[in-house]
């Protein structure tokens, strides 16, 4: 379904709404759908490098916009659906607690280096939302370290996105779809 879901993107992309399609994705999945981020942006950028900047800024958007979704979500839907649902996977209420003291003590430096690194910033946020980390705080984490990660991706796809798909292994077809 997520294939589906990323195909059809690509092609509402490829009919002129590279833009959207991009901000689209990053919005639903820096908010409830799983996936890596980056799927649409990057081979956009990798096959029209001088409107890189320009997508950036479309993925950037999205990306803020699903992570404040996210952060919503766990403030407001944590107890009644989150807490059940962790129980149920179990996640006992120490280490519950336990990641609520760590949000407590350092939940503006736990979001920015989810927005920066491999670590889940969806979970983050949804975190950050649940145990209370003030939205100013929250905010200027996601807005910052989401502006740095799309600055360093879109420098890095503008100069050596070329360079970087050549080195891809590439199936028969040649292709990467």
């Amino acid at each position: 379904m997520m294939s589906r879901l990323v195909a059809a993107l690509h092609r509402w992309a490829e009919s002129g709404w590279a833009g959207a399609a991009t901000a689209t994705w990053e919005l639903l999945q820096s908010s409830v759908v799983p996936g890596p981020s980056g799927v649409v942006f990057a081979p956009l950028a990798v096959a029209d490098p001088p409107r890189t900047t320009r997508l950036a800024v479309w993925a950037f958007a999205g990306a803020v916009a699903g992570g404040c979704i996210a952060y919503l979500i766990g403030a407001h839907a944590f107890d009644t659906v989150g807490r059940p649902l962790l129980t149920a996977l179990g996640v006992g209420d120490a280490r519950v607690a336990a990641s609520e003291a760590a949000f407590g003590r350092h939940g503006l430096l736990l979001v920015f280096v989810s927005t920066v690194s491999p670590l889940s910033t969806k979970l983050t946020c949804v975190a950050a939302g649940a145990f209370g980390l003030p939205f100013a705080q929250f905010f200027l984490a996601l807005f910052i370290g989401r502006a740095i990660r799309f600055a360093v991706l879109t420098l890095l796809l503008r100069y050596a996105g070329e360079r970087l798909v050549k080195r891809l292994p590439l199936p028969p077809s040649g292709r990467l779809d």
